[in-house]
């Protein structure tokens, strides 16, 4: 596989993103939370993404960068079962 030469605007939103996800370290994590659950977050973020006042810029980094750990929260979930499904066969 070729290795993959990671932009640096994705690694700078990968930090944010992993600053967001470690202030809620106290919380229990998106392992076990379902799918529907982590989508109706999701929604939730967009639809007040999409009411917030432009000029917020610190709300709008904030959401944006909820939104994309929301998503990967899906993905990462949705991952797992792959695997966890084609090692069972």
């Amino acid at each position: 596989m070729k290795q993959v030469e990671i932009r640096s605007e994705v690694l700078g939103f990968a930090e944010q993103m992993e600053k967001r996800l470690q202030s809620h370290d106290d919380r229990p994590g998106w392992k076990k939370e379902p799918d529907a659950y982590l989508y109706d977050l999701l929604v939730s973020k967009v639809e007040k993404l999409g009411v917030t006042d432009f000029s917020d810029r610190e709300a709008h980094l904030k959401l944006t960068t909820d939104i994309a750990n929301f998503a990967m929260m899906l993905n990462d979930n949705m991952r797992r079962k792959e695997r966890e499904h084609e090692s069972r066969n």
